[in-house]
């Protein structure tokens, strides 16, 4: 993330059971394995989750919607995958402009 210019250190992940998921308005995940898990155990909040690419409209039918996990890889991974990230925060900030 230094290559962005954001600073993680204080970053940390959160248990979504330990969260205020259910008062969020829009939740969006790397992966369809991410958002079946949420609407697993949070089938009310089914019109609120979505993959990055499915919200966004960022992936065609015949493409994944997931966000490769670069956890392991090398360097270039983690740089593709924050690559896939950016295409879609620009067109989120578009969309909610």
């Amino acid at each position: 993330m230094e290559e962005y210019e954001v600073d993680l250190t204080k970053h940390r992940a959160t248990n979504i059971r330990k969260s205020n998921i259910e008062e969020m308005d829009l939740i969006l995940c790397a992966t369809t394995s991410h958002k079946n898990t949420i609407l697993y155990e949070y089938p009310n909040l089914k019109n609120k989750v979505f993959t990055m690419k499915e919200y966004v409209q960022a992936s065609q039918e015949k493409e994944s919607l997931d966000i490769k996990d670069p956890w392991g890889y090398d360097i270039e991974t983690y740089r593709f995958c924050a690559s896939e990230i950016e295409i879609c925060l620009d067109k989120l900030v578009k969309l909610i402009l």
